[in-house]
């Protein structure tokens, strides 16, 4: 099926504005949620044809609409593409986290990463922030999801910090080791790649 004949004139122009491909739009028309998030995910697409609340029909193959709230896009993108995921320590505390590679190669990014979580008061109201260890992944945002759920019980919880004038709240700060980290990391990325 052609999925530009089943688009509105409106829905392309949002695809166009936001740059997504109609080879990731998957037609979930009358499928439920559970069925079409499995079908679009063989198909490796992100996007699909269904119905929302509002009426809209462009959404995440999770189910969210991106029309609604278009921010999921860059969400979904970042789940899905890949990236550099990092171990940051910082004393006696751990960040877990992921940057694009939006430079010539992985250490540039690395270090670009290390002086944005030292600005300010430094990530978490932290200074001190060296980057310790980083591996280049497929579906980072994904892997960087898991590894934090494998981490929840060193979380930090609600610390506020000041960075590029405004506040901000670490969702990415725990209080463990570098190897509890990067024992949780090793296993989902081994996980990913069995």
């Amino acid at each position: 099926m052609d999925i530009k004949r089943l688009l509105s004139k409106e829905e392309k122009q949002f695809i166009k504005q936001h740059g997504l491909a109609l080879s990731e739009i998957y037609d979930a028309r009358g499928l439920t949620s559970t069925v079409y998030h499995e079908r679009a995910k063989e198909l490796g697409c992100l996007w699909v044809i269904n119905s929302c609340y509002k009426g809209h029909r462009l959404k995440t193959r999770s189910g969210h609409c991106i029309e609604c709230d278009p921010k999921r896009i860059v969400y979904q993108r970042r789940y899905s593409e890949s990236g550099i995921l990092y171990i940051a320590i910082a004393g006696d505390h751990c960040k877990v986290g992921i940057t694009e590679n939006n430079y010539n190669d992985s250490n540039e990014s690395i270090y670009h990463r290390s002086i944005t979580l030292n600005m300010d008061d430094g990530y978490g109201n932290i200074s001190g922030w060296k980057i310790v260890k980083y591996w280049e992944v497929k579906n980072a945002g994904r892997i960087e999801n898991e590894v934090h759920q494998l981490l929840a019980e060193y979380k930090e919880d609600d610390v506020e910090y000041w960075y590029s004038g405004e506040w901000r709240t670490a969702k990415e700060l725990f209080k463990c080791s570098q190897q509890t980290a990067e024992t949780a990391v090793k296993k989902v990325i081994d996980d990913y790649t069995l």
